[in-house]
């Protein structure tokens, strides 16, 4: 029997309990990710979206953090925007995880997950 949350903005299905507090897709809604990426390593780095920060802050730490031209980072920071999520690095786990780290020190949401 599913675990009920006591929260109104969580949608129960069988099986599945599905927050949305972002008023992104629920977890069943969306893709996979990795759908029609170009992933050459073992591992990635998932970026989700946000209200809270601008795009230039986007594009500024994900330049620091995975060495990306200004070009290529707008392109992942649009697809964040219009997504709710993209993959914005592949690598080893440990790349993977010291770029993680470094999104995250300004408070964006990433994951890292193996690829």
């Amino acid at each position: 029997m599913p675990t009920t949350i006591d929260r109104p903005d969580t949608i129960e299905r069988p099986g599945i309990i599905t927050p949305s507090p972002l008023g992104l897709p629920g977890w069943d809604e969306w893709e996979d990710v990795r759908a029609g990426a170009d992933i050459s390593g073992p591992w990635i780095v998932i970026l989700y979206n946000d209200d809270w920060h601008s795009f230039d802050e986007v594009i500024e730490i994900l330049c620091r953090a995975t060495g990306c031209t200004e070009e290529r980072a707008t392109e992942i920071a649009f697809e964040v925007d219009t997504k709710g999520r993209a993959i914005c690095y592949d690598g080893s786990r440990e790349e993977c995880e010291r770029v993680a780290a470094i999104i995250a020190t300004i408070r964006l949401q990433v994951e890292t997950d193996k690829a």
